[in-house]
């Protein structure tokens, strides 16, 4: 019996009915408080000249954005500037009270002293949790900016791209002893990458070779379960009950083809994208987007027959034919992350049975 039961799909009602409504910033705003900076001030602080852009955190006062240690000040892509989002806790999802501030960005990316420039809307997160979690919640947050001011912003999304940092670049001089400093690193951040692409914000782009080689497809995965009211990340050899429940997050590196599967104690695998039992959407799937399997508000169970089994994900440029085929091939050969270039020798590391230009990943866990 297959250890993932469709029928058992959760909704999150207690969850969401006790989320707090932000995580990057304070809730608490006094209705006297302004709130985060104008069209004008995101302006200027894009435009890095003028008044050195300010920020406001709810219930904190007025900050100002320190330049960080990696951003030359010769720099030619411009300035940057920290923005108060709201979501919904341990969510993407963007609550109404920031509609108006996306709008503002909207409105300063409209200017025409803008207009050619790119802008990368960069995720920062606090120092609480791991860093795989922080990081997979600073994309999808990154992107949900950026996806807001496509849609609702009619910001051409040729200008707009997205990029979670988690908590690898905390402000400097802010402690995150306390709420007040880890409130600041919860941020949001837009960059102007100037009128060309920058590989890292603030840094000059390298030089491009005439011929470049092709790089390897890169999945991220995350694998989150609920237990006892909280949200976690699942290790590589954790524990799941059937009392838990699942989600697999992924995000492409480039448009490619995904296939996720939960492989039970006896081998068998149950596909669980593409699955339109489980998620409207399909193959193949948009890079730098990250996917939930099942949707937000939704999750996976597991049945009563505890064994070693596997969350796997195997991921091509192409479709693949055997993609489950390639999923159970290694069953059991613990955590692996495969990838294999397009010449059939570009890494000897790989195992010979991987298709070149295949990349798959297993977690292992155990299913108590």
């Amino acid at each position: 019996m297959p250890s993932l039961t469709s029928a058992r799909m959760v909704r999150q009602t207690l969850w969401l009915a006790l989320a707090v409504a932000v995580v990057w910033l304070p809730v608490a705003a006094p209705a006297q408080e302004k709130k985060g900076p104008s069209a004008e001030d995101i302006l200027k602080g894009l435009l890095g000249g003028g008044d050195e852009p300010q920020i406001q955190t709810r219930g904190i006062g007025r900050v100002k954005t320190p330049p960080r240690a990696d951003q030359s000040a010769a720099a030619p892509s411009g300035g940057r500037i920290a923005v108060p989002i709201q979501f919904k806790y341990n969510s993407a999802e963007i609550t109404s009270e920031s509609f108006g501030q996306l709008g503002s960005v909207a409105e300063a990316l409209s200017d025409p002293r803008l207009q050619a420039t790119r802008i990368l809307v960069e995720g920062h997160t606090d120092s609480q949790g791991s860093d795989a979690y922080n990081q997979w919640l600073s994309e999808r947050r990154a992107e949900a900016v950026r996806r807001f001011l496509v849609e609702k912003g009619h910001v051409p999304a040729s200008r707009l791209e997205s990029r979670g940092h988690g908590k690898s670049r905390p402000l400097p001089a802010v402690s995150q002893d306390t709420e007040e400093g880890r409130a600041l690193n919860r941020r949001v951040e837009l960059v102007n990458l100037g009128s060309d692409r920058i590989g890292e914000a603030g840094r000059p782009p390298e030089a491009r070779p005439t011929i470049a080689a092709q790089p390897d497809l890169q999945v991220s995965v995350v694998v989150t379960y609920k237990r006892a009211g909280e949200t976690r990340t699942l290790a590589a050899g954790g524990e799941l009950t059937p009392n838990d429940h699942y989600r697999v997050t992924f995000t492409p590196s480039e448009n490619s083809y995904v296939y996720v599967y939960q492989i039970d104690a006896k081998g068998k695998a149950q596909a669980i994208f593409p699955n339109a039992e489980f998620v409207k959407v399909t193959n193949p799937v948009t890079a730098k987007y990250a996917y939930n399997v099942p949707p937000e508000g939704q999750w996976f169970g597991l049945d009563q027959e505890p064994g070693d089994e596997e969350i796997v994900v195997v991921a091509a440029r192409n479709e693949l034919p055997d993609a489950t085929a390639i999923a159970i091939r290694r069953r059991g050969q613990g955590l692996t992350i495969l990838t294999r270039g397009p010449a059939a020798d570009a890494r000897a590391d790989v195992a010979p049975e991987l298709p070149p230009g295949v990349f798959s990943y297993r977690l292992p866990f155990k299913h108590r």
